[in-house]
């Protein structure tokens, strides 16, 4: 028989994805929406990045594809009604390549675990076909484009520098923050280890005290 935790498990199970890709998803979109809050796409990958490498292959997939789902729906919903084919197009799009992003930072993550370096690596090609095949434009840049600090930052390095600059620094914030995690729960484990170990001397005291001043049985005089 199966238990009522393990049939709800799917459904809390998406609902995780949805939560992380989605809170990616509308860093994004604010950040597309309102340049000068460009600022904010530098941790906008962060929940994605951390379901995706914590996850089997096909919740990555999914990940990506709520990822641009959303990003797609929120970021142009006028175009669904004005140029619905390319709405299609673009949502289409950017489906196959937030989802080729987590399937590949999860592949990887089995064969070296979760390295910024390539993590920023991978979104180039994707970015490129972004800018110079699809026509969207470059998703950090266009939603950048009322910083002029970026724009600047871009003439000098070029595009596709700045979204590597950007990815990466989305990737080492996550993985400082695993840093930190991981550093928390080893110093939770020494303090129970410690707690336990002290509770055993404890009881030991406790028992060789009671033995040494148990009242021994005599005999009247």
């Amino acid at each position: 028989m199966r238990t009522k935790t393990n049939h709800n498990y799917p459904s809390q199970r998406f609902l995780n994805h949805f939560l992380c890709a989605g809170s990616s998803a509308l860093i994004l979109s604010i950040a597309h929406t309102f340049p000068q809050y460009w600022f904010i796409s530098l941790f906008a990958l962060i929940p994605f990045l951390w379901r995706t490498i914590k996850v089997r292959l096909a919740d990555s997939i999914i990940l990506g594809i709520v990822l641009a789902s959303c990003y797609t729906t929120v970021t142009y919903p006028g175009e669904i009604l004005i140029a619905p084919l390319k709405f299609c197009f673009r949502f289409f799009l950017l489906n196959l390549v937030f989802v080729s992003l987590g399937a590949a930072v999860n592949i990887l993550k089995g064969f070296i675990g979760f390295s910024p370096i390539f993590t920023a690596t991978l979104w180039l090609p994707f970015e490129y076909i972004l800018i110079h095949y699809a026509g969207l434009g470059n998703i950090f840049i266009f939603a950048n484009n009322g910083s002029g600090f970026v724009i600047r930052v871009a003439s000098l390095s070029g595009i596709l520098m700045v979204s590597f600059s950007i990815v990466l620094i989305n990737s080492l914030i996550l993985k400082f923050i695993e840093y930190i995690g991981v550093k928390i729960i080893a110093s939770d484990n020494d303090i129970l280890i410690k707690s336990k170990n002290y509770y055993i001397h404890f009881k030991e005291i406790v028992i060789a005290r009671y033995c040494c001043y148990s009242i021994d049985p005599r005999a009247p005089p």
